[in-house]
This record gives structure tokens, C-alpha cells and sequence, in this order.
């Protein structure tokens, strides 16, 4: 290679990495901040100590201003994983039926890439996604409770894996008040502690995963679905975090979830929402998440009206 083309391509690479869509930076009081370049409002989003996500239309003096900050995205997409409660209640007080489907792991990042290379054409055909903010810590227990409450972990008290009740209602909770049936189709643990009826699911076929069995209880279900189901997916999250988020191993099975999902529609009237706790980013030759990023942080939300 010559130098003159090693130069060139140097540029390139560095012209093509300014332009990525995030990047981590510190802002002058030294707190990582996340820049999204196509974000939908002019302002910030401050993460807090105690598990808040603050609107703010300017950092200055943040410090001084916000309860412990620990991170701050700016020009943030409008939606939030809080908002799905929401989005449940609206349904059901229109008495119309609704089905969460929840893909754990998924981040906005991998749902675009997967979704661009015609590999979930299922959600594909329903649209593009809203890009939203989850909370913080991204990990399962922490999102899934801000999801079901509609609160940031500041009032789920939910910080951690740590197993506890919520202190707050949750949509099975309002749905009930409603006289409204809900169900939780669940892995093999129950992760929420809550009075919702969980069916948990085990892999009975020995083949690796239980969302093969998940799937197949959620077809059965929807022959006389409950007000409110919920299912949760597990598969992609396990393969992304043995190898990689971005791996075709994880991919092949986030494909094979689109197909559950294509199947799972067919067989169902009401309203539907479909969306992830928390993204993923790679980790030596596997994935994790928990961390403040983008790829971490970022989740789809599908909303498909009756």
C-alpha cells in the first residue's frame, strides 16, 4: 500500500467515525455525555444519582442544579421507556385489547442495522421504530419495572437485580382496578415482583433456549388472550451477550423472534406495542450492557393500533 493511499483512507476513516450517529464526550463539569446527531428536540436529558432522567433545556451549572448528575445525552429522542405504561392505559381505557411483545437486549442500534439488512422483515413492515431513552442502570430488572410503572427507577426504588416488591402500581395492577384480566409470559425465573399471574417456561426441548416454548405458549394464550399480555423474549439477549450483539449468531436469532412475532400477530386483534429494556454493546468476544452509551441506552418502541 502506498503512502499516499494510506493517507487518504486514514482521512476517510476519520471523517466516516465524526459522523457516526453517537459519541461519548465529557461536558465542561467532566460528566460523560452522549451527542445524538439526529435527535428529535433541542435540549438535554440528565441522568441522576437516585435513577431520575431529567428534561433540561440547558447544562449550565449543572452540577449545582441536579441531584447528583451522572451523565447527560444531548439533543435526546422524545420517547422514553416510561411511556409504554402510558400507551397501556390509553388502550385499555378504550377497551381495546393490547400485547406487549418485549425483546430483551435489543437496542435501537442492532434493530435499524437488522431491520436494514431485511432481517426482521416483520418489523420492518410495521414501520420504522421510535427511537427511546431507557433508564439507567440499562439492565433488565431496572427497565422492566420503569416499563410495567411508567417511573424511573427513582420511584420503582428499583436500582439493581435485586428481587423486591414495587412500591407503585404497575399496568397488571391498573388493568385490575379496571376489572381487566392481565398475563405475564415469563423465562424460567419471575423477574418482576408483582401479583400479575406469570407463566414462567423452561427448555423443555433441550435445544438452548425457552423462547421456542415462550412462542408457544403465547399462541396458545392468544386463542382467548387475557386484557393485557405481556410476553418476554430472551434469546437475543443470551446469544448477544456469548457472542456479541452485532454477531450473526445473535442476529440469526433475532430473526427467528421476527418470525415468532409475524406468526404472533397473525393470530391477534387489539393493539400491540413492541419494544426492548435495554441495548448492548461488545465485550471481548461477547456483549454485556449496564453502561452509560449509546448503544446501551437507546431502545426501539413499535406501536401498532388496532
Amino acid at each position: 500500500m502506498s503512502k499516499k493511499f494510506f493517507i487518504i483512507s486514514l482521512i476517510s476513516l476519520l471523517l466516516f467515525l465524526s459522523g457516526a450517529l453517537l459519541f461519548i464526550g465529557l461536558d465542561k463539569d467532566g460528566l460523560p455525555m452522549i451527542k445524538d446527531a439526529v435527535g428529535e428536540t433541542s435540549g438535554f436529558a440528565v441522568y441522576t444519582k437516585d435513577g431520575d432522567v431529567i428534561p433540561t433545556r440547558t447544562i449550565k451549572n449543572i452540577k449545582k442544579t441536579m441531584p447528583s448528575p451522572i451523565g447527560i445525552i444531548e439533543n435526546p429522542p422524545l420517547a422514553i421507556i416510561t411511556d409504554i405504561y402510558g400507551k397501556t392505559l390509553e388502550s385499555m381505557d378504550n377497551d381495546r385489547l393490547v400485547l406487549i411483545i418485549y425483546v430483551d437486549g435489543l437496542g435501537y442500534e442492532i434493530y435499524k442495522k437488522a431491520m436494514d439488512r431485511g432481517i426482521i422483515p416483520c418489523l420492518k413492515s410495521l414501520g420504522t421504530a421510535k427511537k427511546a431513552l431507557t433508564v439507567y442502570p440499562p439492565i433488565t430488572d431496572v427497565a422492566f419495572a420503569s416499563m410495567v410503572t411508567g417511573r424511573t427507577p427513582k420511584y420503582t426504588t428499583i436500582h439493581s437485580r435485586e428481587k423486591k416488591p414495587l412500591p407503585i402500581p404497575t399496568i397488571f395492577d391498573k388493568a385490575a382496578e379496571k376489572g381487566k384480566t392481565s398475563k405475564l409470559i415469563e423465562g424460567d425465573i419471575r423477574i418482576l415482583v408483582d401479583e400479575v399471574e406469570t407463566i414462567l417456561n423452561i427448555d423443555e426441548n433441550k435445544n438452548g433456549t425457552i423462547d421456542d416454548e415462550i412462542y408457544e405458549r403465547a399462541l396458545e394464550e392468544l386463542q382467548s388472550p387475557p386484557h393485557l399480555l405481556l410476553v418476554h423474549f430472551h434469546s437475543y439477549d443470551d446469544f448477544g451477550h456469548t457472542y456479541g450483539p452485532g454477531s450473526q449468531e445473535a442476529l440469526n436469532q433475532l430473526s427467528v423472534l421476527d418470525s415468532y412475532i409475524e406468526n404472533i400477530l397473525k393470530n391477534y386483534t387489539g393493539d400491540v406495542i413492541i419494544t426492548s429494556d435495554h441495548g448492548m454493546h461488545d465485550e471481548g468476544d461477547g456483549g454485556s450492557h449496564g453502561s452509560f452509551s449509546g448503544t446501551d441506552l437507546f431502545i426501539p418502541i413499535i406501536i401498532k393500533n388496532q
